[in-house]
């Protein structure tokens, strides 16, 4: 029986825009951009919560002013662009978040500068975790 999951308040149209970038349809679709926030609970690995609950915990002593409020939609945006890739961010993909940061960023205050290694260090988590749990 698999662990208990974990489960975050997301906004499934900004995670919808980051899907849709990172597999090439984001500009081609212009509907998702008219597209109201819609944030519902969404089920999160209870090993990914735990890894970003501790490093949310560690890069909040160097960086106080950070709330989990801000930090978590980052790292649902790291889950969702690790279930399309299926592998960590490459340059070409951070560009593209950090162009679309505004669109797919949910309720986050955090710049890219602030999301940027929440996302980077999520997505390698989840190599880590299970690079496969998020496509069974």
């Amino acid at each position: 029986m698999p662990p208990p999951s974990h489960q975050w308040p997301v906004d499934l149209t900004a995670l919808a825009r980051c899907r849709a970038l990172l597999t090439g349809h984001g500009s081609i679709d212009p509907s998702l951009a008219n597209q109201i926030p819609h944030v519902v609970m969404m089920d999160v690995p209870g090993a990914y919560d735990a890894f970003c609950r501790a490093h949310f915990a560690s890069v909040r002593r160097m960086h106080s002013n950070l709330s989990w409020e801000d930090a978590m939609p980052a790292y649902a945006v790291a889950l969702s662009a690790h279930a399309v890739l299926c592998k960590m961010l490459e340059d070409g993909h951070e560009q593209l978040l950090a162009a679309s940061w505004q669109t797919i960023r949910g309720n986050s205050h955090l710049t890219w500068q602030q999301a940027r290694p929440l996302v980077g260090d999520g997505c390698r988590a989840l190599d880590r975790i299970d690079p496969l749990s998020m496509h069974r």
